[in-house]
């Protein structure tokens, strides 16, 4: 019934959700960005506040210096001043804006990873719809997301009332305090008010952040249709795809029909998994792997073989590992040498005894 209704039932395909992240429809939170961003950004304050207030201490002797020459309104001189005081605020200020843009990146590569896709920018007609935008501000949708951001505004400033009732008489005898440990107070008050909103930021962000993968997911189900199609489509049809798999059959018989008789040797399972291996000491630094194959073409190569007098040698341990290992066409691993050896061996000294046996037989068969 949800199939003739047309209901989106379905899990999205991998193609579905590839296309999905490529048109920039991907879970994010501003919250978690903002959280972990102001999180970074009060560690660097903190990290660099020394080095800040000794630049600030260089810029401000350097600027006495320069008021005490005799001339301090000479174009040269406040040239000068202006580089000298550049100079000291980008030294100051540089590290910080650097660890803050860094932060800022870490909070988007974490929940998006490396996505850079201009879908997004590109013109599209229907968002200049307003009774589409009217729908989507004053929408359940709409409705929902100004209720929860003006709840996470409650809570932030809720944090902030509290750290500085926490902090109530020490602030109300800031005036008594001298300018450097006034100061000093101050800024350690609002390190900690920062350090307790980017937590509850983060925190937030991190119940936003499920609640986006979730609506994500839901947003991109599909019917039961659109999943037969999208298969269809990235598979192609069945019929090309029986086709294209007995043409590709055809081609591995045929290949093994011309390589097999080259083999010296057969590797069987004994029935699922059969390696055909040739080695000529004069042309060949290791033996080679010719031909290999499961189930249907493993049978293909031992028939070959019985045809050609190839033997069949049963190691279902080195079949399989031969099988996993070794592509066609290339030689066989050093590891595997000494196993592949002893098969050869037994091989020419069984064709050795089989040229014997014959060459009796034929000298008995002789008249005298």
């Amino acid at each position: 019934m949800a199939e003739d209704l047309g209901e989106r039932t379905e899990e999205a395909t991998p193609r579905r959700l590839r296309e999905a992240r490529d048109e920039g429809n991907v879970a994010r939170s501003q919250d978690l960005g903002s959280g972990l961003a102001l999180a970074l950004a009060t560690l660097a304050t903190w990290g660099l506040v020394s080095l800040m207030f000794n630049e600030g201490q260089v810029m401000l002797r350097r600027l006495l210096d320069l008021g005490a020459l005799d001339d301090p309104a000479a174009t040269e001189t406040a040239w000068q001043a202006l580089a000298h005081v550049g100079w000291s605020m980008m030294r100051g200020l540089l590290p910080f804006l650097l660890v803050v843009m860094l932060a800022t990146w870490l909070a988007n590569v974490s929940q998006v990873g490396f996505l850079f896709t201009a879908k997004p920018l590109k013109f599209q007609p229907e968002r200049l719809d307003p009774i589409r935008g009217i729908r989507r501000i004053f929408g359940p949708s709409g409705l929902v997301r100004v209720s929860l951001d003006s709840t996470k505004v409650l809570i932030v400033l809720s944090v902030a009332v509290l750290t500085i009732v926490q902090y109530q008489e020490r602030l109300l005898g800031l005036p008594t305090l001298p300018m450097l440990d006034g100061m000093v107070f101050t800024g350690w008050m609002m390190l900690d008010l920062a350090f307790r909103t980017a937590g509850v930021l983060v925190l937030l962000g991190i119940l936003d952040y499920a609640w986006q993968r979730w609506k994500r997911k839901r947003d991109l189900r599909m019917t039961r249709q659109q999943v037969r199609d999208d298969m269809k489509e990235a598979e192609g049809d069945p019929d090309h795809r029986r086709r294209r798999l007995r043409l590709q059959q055809q081609l591995a018989m045929q290949r093994v029909a011309s390589a097999v008789p080259r083999a010296d040797v057969i590797v069987t399972n004994p029935e699922h998994v059969s390696i055909a291996i040739a080695y000529d000491p004069d042309t060949m630094r290791a033996p080679i792997v010719v031909a290999k194959g499961l189930d249907h073409l493993a049978l293909r190569i031992r028939q070959l073989a019985r045809r050609h007098d190839i033997p069949l040698v049963e190691r279902p341990p080195l079949a399989r590992a031969l099988h996993r290992e070794v592509d066609v066409s290339q030689p066989i691993p050093q590891s595997f040498y000494r196993a592949v050896a002893e098969i050869l061996a037994q091989v020419q000294r069984a064709n050795e005894q089989l040229a014997s046996a014959v060459d009796v037989a034929t000298g008995e068969a002789l008249p005298a």
